[in-house]
Formats: structure tokens, C-alpha cells, sequence
């Protein structure tokens, strides 16, 4: 009997890594040949090392790589037009079943490649770049561009309510489906805090203090310094420098500001950082390879993006049991109360949430307790088990 055969595209090897694994892995265990197409040389968020890391990981799982120089922009077409080509000719050297592709322009060229191949489709929004709020621009371009792919999408997963409920009034894809996000390994975080520790406990807190005292000599903050984290790549979507400056406007001098990730916008943040007078307080050291202890040393993880679908980072800071002040936009709207969300713009809404939470350990522990509750039902397992089902739809298409 011929084995089945499924490709799994993307415009970068980081959405296969930070959103993927375990769909690769649970696509194996339903007897499938796997497939990868993505880019594994340039823009991801991850830096080279993770990215051949994951290279190794996936052939030593007997997955079948294809490099698809595609781009993450539409800005230049040439480039969308030779991935456009090099994915059609992939699905012609190929049979497959069916592909899963993910990312706007990824999963546009793929979708389109596909329908002319007559290759079925699941299509993944990580978080629609049209949503409430959004510029004019961007509706005309993606809403218009999703409208059109929807009629060649047979399944259509969206990861938030929003996305969820607008794709089901407007978009006309085959069926269409809500996971809770990606999943997350909510075991590897672990619960951090305790209102008052038992004689029991007493060890695990001084292996937690000895973390955290690694954390702050490994990025150079002092010794009771407060340590404000964020996650997330060094672009404008971030919106990094908005805290830069509620940080500015904090009347607590000994508050440091962490950001893990790496991206185009380094040099500018640090510039803008001298020019507010917090660079001496501003932490950039890049891509991180395993974060878990770093969300637990901190004392507040600050999420403050213009853009979101179902935030990873965010998840993960509460699993991690750290207490978050967020930007109030979908996605983070679903997961964390209203009193610790701020609009985007408004840095003197963030610095308060910052003076109740830095100084008020009882509100902070109240919110790592609700944060610790409401992340279990997006764990791996809660997702896996909504896209076995899904990849088992795919049969009976």
C-alpha cells in the first residue's frame, strides 16, 4: 500500500520551530511521509544555530526538507514570484495528499500552487493582519487577498475569537475551525510563586532564588533590581518602544528592562533608549535559546504589540507563573483581565499597571493564580487533540 504523503509549508524555518513540532510529530503518528517547505537562510526569528538545530531534529525524524526561498513580505514581487514557482514545482515533482501552510504570504503562494495542482489545503492564520482596528490598507490588501484564497482553502484554523467569528461571517472556506493557539509545554514552566512557602517548600525556593540570581548575573542587574521582560522580535509590530517610555516615566530608578529576541530594530530601540535616559536599564542580548527560567526570574512580563493572534511568549510568561501587564488587542484580550491591559499608545496607562504590580505582590500573586488556570486549556495536549481530529478530516475530503 502506498504511503500517504503531506507537506507542511511556511515562509521561515521559526514558524516550523516555535508552532509546529508537534503537528510534525503527530502527523507521523497518523502514518503520513512529512514534508517541509520553508526558508531555512533567511528572516527568522530564531538565529542560525536554532535554525540548524532544528535542521538536525528533523531529519534525525526522517522528515523530508525542501529549502523555499520565500519571503516574508510582499515588497518585493520578484521574490514572491520565483517562491511562487519553486512551491508549484515541488507540488508537481511530488503527490501529496494535502498540505498545511502557514504565514500570509506563505500560505497565499502555497494556497494558490495548490489549487492549480488540485492539492488539498489546511491553512493556518497565526492572527489575520485585518482585525478591528487594523489600517485601511491592510483590508484592502490582505482581507481582499484572504477572501479570494478562502474559496481554495479546505480547512481554514484561526487560533482567537475574533479571527474565529469573522472568518465564519465573511470568508468561504470549506470548514472552518478555532484552536486555542499553538500549544505550549506548560509543564517545562513549572508554578513560581507561593504566598507562604511550607517547611517543604523551603528547597525549591532556594533553587529558585539561585536561578534568579543566575538570570540577573548572566544580563548584568544588580541585586534586588526589579526586572521587567519581554519576548518577542525587534520590530515595529512589538512596539518595544512604548515601554521604553512608561520606563522613562517610572519614578522607581532601579527597574530593568529585559528584551529577548533579535531583529532589524536593535540599534534604533538602543538610541531611542539613550534618548529617554534608560539605556543604562536596557538589557538587548537576542535570541534565547530556552526562556523558562528567564520568565520565572522576572516580576512582571510586559507584552506590548500592536498585532497578535494567539501570543506563545504570553503563554508561556503564564505558565511560567509571572505576572503580565499587556497591550489590549486580540489575542491578549482572551487571556489576560482587563485591568492589566493598556492601549498600545498609551505608555501612562502601562506605567500604572507597573506601580500595582511591581509594588503590590498580593494583586501580583491574585493574577499569577488566574493566569496558572485559564493557560491549562492551551497546553500541547488541548491542541493536539483538536488537530488529530482535523488531520483526520482530511481523509474523508
Amino acid at each position: 500500500m502506498k504511503r500517504k504523503r503531506v507537506l507542511m509549508a511556511a515562509s521561515v524555518a521559526s514558524m516550523i520551530d516555535q508552532f509546529n513540532r508537534e503537528n510534525l510529530v503527530l502527523l507521523q503518528e497518523l502514518g503520513y511521509e512529512v514534508h517541509v517547505a520553508c526558508n531555512f537562510r533567511e528572516g527568522n526569528t530564531c538565529d542560525e544555530k536554532r535554525v540548524l538545530k532544528l535542521r538536525a531534529d528533523l531529519r534525525n525524524m526522517h522528515i523530508i526538507l525542501h529549502q523555499w526561498d520565500c519571503p516574508r513580505s510582499v515588497r518585493n514581487p520578484v521574490t514572491c514570484v520565483r517562491a511562487y514557482i519553486q512551491i508549484k514545482q515541488l507540488l508537481a515533482r511530488y503527490h501529496f495528499d494535502w498540505l498545511h501552510c502557514h504565514s500570509p504570504v506563505g500560505g497565499a503562494l502555497a494556497r494558490t500552487a495548490a489549487y492549480r495542482k488540485n492539492v488539498r489545503v489546511i491553512y493556518t492564520a497565526h492572527g489575520f493582519h485585518f482585525y478591528k482596528g487594523a489600517p485601511l490598507k491592510n483590508w484592502l490588501l490582505y482581507y481582499s487577498a484572504e477572501k479570494l484564497l478562502a474559496y481554495q482553502t479546505d480547512v481554514l484554523i484561526t487560533v482567537n475569537q475574533e479571527d474565529y467569528r469573522l472568518a465564519e461571517r465573511k470568508l468561504c472556506a470549506g470548514s472552518i475551525h478555532r484552536i486555542p493557539g499553538v500549544g505550549i509545554a506548560t509543564f517545562r514552566y513549572g508554578k513560581l510563586f507561593a504566598d507562604a512557602p511550607a517547611e517543604a517548600d523551603v528547597m525549591e525556593c532556594d533553587a529558585k532564588a539561585c536561578a534568579k540570581k543566575a538570570v540577573y548575573q548572566k544580563y548584568n542587574i544588580p541585586k534586588g533590581a526589579k526586572l521587567v521582560l519581554s519576548v518577542g522580535e525587534l520590530n515595529k509590530g512589538k512596539n518595544h518602544r512604548m515601554v521604553l517610555d512608561a520606563l522613562a516615566r517610572l519614578p522607581d530608578r532601579d527597574i530593568y528592562y529585559l528584551i529577548c529576541g533579535q531583529g532589524a530594530l536593535r540599534e534604533e530601540l538602543w538610541h531611542y533608549a539613550l534618548k529617554t535616559g534608560v539605556a543604562g536599564r536596557i538589557r538587548m542580548p537576542g535570541f534565547q535559546e530556552d526562556l523558562s527560567v528567564v520568565y520565572q526570574s522576572a516580576d512582571v512580563f510586559v507584552f506590548p504589540s500592536l498585532r497578535e493572534g494567539m501570543p506563545v511568549a504570553l503563554l508561556e510568561a503564564m505558565a511560567a507563573g509571572t505576572a503580565c501587564a499587556v497591550s489590549d488587542i486580540r489575542g491578549n484580550a482572551e487571556l489576560i483581565a482587563e485591568k492589566y491591559r493598556f492601549p498600545p499608545d498609551r505608555p501612562d496607562l502601562l506605567v500604572q499597571i507597573l506601580g500595582r504590580l511591581l509594588n503590590d505582590e498580593r494583586e501580583r500573586n491574585r493574577q499569577i493564580r488566574q493566569n496558572l488556570e485559564k493557560v491549562k486549556k492551551y497546553s500541547n495536549q488541548a491542541v493536539s487533540r483538536q488537530m488529530k481530529r482535523i488531520y483526520q478530516q482530511m481523509n474523508h475530503i
